[in-house]
């Protein structure tokens, strides 16, 4: 398409579904789905590229085995959750990985089946789907799991069941960007386990079906959603069988950085991988997951 159809395209897809809301994708020179005038890159974006990069990618000299190494993008199958109008999957296709990208609202996968038509992607799929059907039945494995803005829209039980499907469909990394709970307000118990957070209000009582999808920065009909506090987070990850998580600050996210340094953080990127877990010779210790329920006992 030149440049004159895609703007066109773009405007009646905003007429009939509303303006992009969050995601600006270049879909020509100096044609953007939000605006041109926007500068610098998505700061989120960088971040979990880097992630990636840096946690996945082995140089060749450096590994004498080519046993499950990733030396590159075109080696990878990456899942996008609840990927809204898909630039971080979309930038996934375009740095040569296979994506599959999994989004519940219609009409925000109008909007990057568009992009990705404007772009030529052949290695990214959507589907319309809600992300609690996640499964290795439906979806497969993949090397990388990006969960973003997602998490903290699910109520108890099903953000545990959610977290449990995205650690059975992950080989390798999961990146994790979610809302906390700063103060255990809330306990929930799921498996024999107590986890705390608090309660946060979704849509407000008697809205329609229509009128919950049209809400399209809320979940997709849970009334409420339950945010996790950081030591519950990392507590259920650990027990599902993550053999590290790890919390990334650089590349910076100003308002995450900012957050934290007042002491009031209540969103994070969480970096959890699969791995084996080593065993200790030296001693023979406790396990760790006790360490986090020790320190959620001391904000009671």
């Amino acid at each position: 398409m030149t440049p004159e159809q895609i703007q066109i395209q773009k405007q009646e897809i905003s007429d009939r579904y509303g303006a992009w809301t969050n995601h600006n994708i270049q879909l020509a020179p100096n044609l953007y789905t939000i605006s041109s005038e926007l500068t610098g890159a998505d700061p989120k974006l960088r971040r979990y590229c880097q992630i990636i990069a840096d946690h996945i990618f082995v140089p060749e000299s450096e590994h004498g085995s080519d046993y499950g190494v990733k030396r590159s993008w075109q080696d990878l199958r990456v899942l996008d959750l609840a990927c809204l109008e898909g630039i971080y999957g979309i930038e996934m296709a375009l740095q040569g990985a296979e994506v599959v990208g999994i989004e519940g609202r219609a009409a925000n996968l109008v909007k990057a089946r568009f992009v990705k038509e404007v772009l030529g992607l052949e290695n990214i799929q959507f589907y319309q789907d809600d992300v609690r059907n996640l499964s290795v039945e439906k979806y497969g494995k993949f090397d990388v799991v990006i969960c973003v803005g997602i998490l903290y829209h699910l109520d108890s039980p099903d953000i545990f069941q959610f977290l449990s499907q995205i650690h059975a469909v992950c080989n390798h990394l999961a990146i994790i960007d979610t809302q906390l709970a700063i103060q255990p307000e809330t306990k929930v118990s799921y498996d024999g386990q107590d986890y705390w957070g608090k309660f946060f209000t979704e849509h407000e009582p008697n809205l329609t079906p229509e009128q919950k999808l049209n809400k399209l920065w809320a979940s997709l009909d849970n009334a409420q959603s339950f945010w996790l506090t950081r030591p519950s987070l990392h507590t259920y990850l650990e027990h599902l069988g993550f053999s590290s998580i790890y919390e990334c600050h650089h590349p910076a996210v100003k308002r995450y950085e900012v957050m934290r340094i007042n002491e009031n953080q209540d969103r994070a990127t969480f970096v959890a991988l699969q791995g084996k877990p080593v065993e200790i010779q030296a001693n023979d210790l406790a396990k760790s997951q006790h360490l986090w329920q020790e320190i959620e006992q001391l904000k009671l």
